[in-house]
């Protein structure tokens, strides 16, 4: 079996998903050919998820496949943009056509849970790695992290920390498949996979608040550190308080703050628009939580226990 064959596999697993409304020419080419809708501008990422670095290389293929697409749609959502198509990048140690079919299988069902067309990619030889490039289409209007101002609210829209603890599981590495994991409840001792494995980038959410909040971004590396990126850029401060964030049940303020891979988003909004958006967040089946405060002093502080300390700007070292 030659790559040729394995990219067969792959297509035939895709079927639909490798085509779209924007999508005038689809994989099998040289390069795909897609159109930007009048008035929209298209927003892009790209990210490479490496084996035993940002999935467990012995982890079910499906799984990977799927948390592969959703982390890359995550930063479409911190956009505010909506998905259109994306492209990606597989290198393989050895052509195993079982491997590469689950793999597209996970790839595929993110796919099309969030409307996203796969239009094209390329498979070659290689230590075990995913490059996702991500295509969104957004308006005049999209969120970025340069916009807070002093006197915003920080908010994010769910709990934090659950994600990481998945890193700990006796059952991470298990050859579980998408639907063992989907419906498990917070109250599962498992659940930390389903959040690990299946994120849910918060696409229609972002979408709603782009006229409404000043800053956006996902958070991939943890609050402390991803908030940090939102304040250089925008060059302006922040209060966090320890007793307004929201952590999952069986994590710590310290997983919270340091502990990444939950994308949930963490926006900087108006106070006098927050009514408006938490009902937006809702109508999307969405939530938005407070934690804090923009400040015009460029440093974050954490409000702990009625004492007030500097969170370093690389975030808390000793959080990883």
């Amino acid at each position: 079996m030659d790559e040729f064959d394995l990219i067969d596999d792959i297509l035939a697993i895709l079927g639909d998903v490798a085509t779209g409304t924007q999508v005038l020419l689809g994989p099998g080419d040289d390069c795909a050919v897609t159109r930007v809708p009048v008035g929209k501008a298209v927003a892009s990422s790209i990210d490479t998820l490496v084996a035993d670095v940002h999935f467990p290389a012995r982890a079910a293929p499906e799984l990977i496949g799927y948390r592969a697409m959703a982390v890359n749609l995550s930063d479409l959502a911190a956009m505010g943009a909506e998905p259109a198509y994306a492209l990606l990048a597989l290198t393989l140690p050895e052509a195993d056509s079982g491997w590469t079919k689950q793999f597209a299988l996970g790839v595929a069902r993110c796919c099309r849970e969030y409307s996203c067309s796969l239009v094209g990619g390329n498979l070659a030889r290689g230590p075990l790695n995913i490059t996702v490039s991500v295509h969104g289409l957004c308006g005049n209007h999209f969120l970025s992290r340069s916009g807070a101002q002093p006197g915003d609210v920080i908010c994010v829209t769910g709990p934090l920390g659950a994600a990481s603890q998945a890193l700990e599981h006796p059952a991470l590495e298990q050859q579980a498949c998408i639907d063992d994991l989907i419906t498990l409840a917070p109250a599962d001792a498992r659940y930390p996979l389903r959040r690990y494995y299946l994120p849910e980038p918060k696409l229609a959410v972002g979408k709603a608040l782009v006229e409404i909040a000043n800053a956006a971004i996902d958070l991939s590396d943890g609050l402390a550190a991803d908030l940090t990126h939102v304040c250089r850029a925008s060059g302006v401060g922040a209060e966090l308080n320890s007793e307004s964030i929201p952590i999952w049940q069986k994590g710590t303020l310290e997983t919270a703050l340091g502990a990444g891979d939950d994308y949930e988003l963490c926006l900087s909004i108006p106070e006098e628009k927050i009514a408006d958006a938490v009902l937006a967040a809702r109508k999307q089946g969405g939530d938005l939580m407070p934690v804090g405060v923009i400040r015009s002093d460029p440093h974050i502080f954490l409000k702990r226990q009625g004492s007030i300390e500097e969170i370093p700007p690389e975030g808390y070292q000793h959080f990883r």
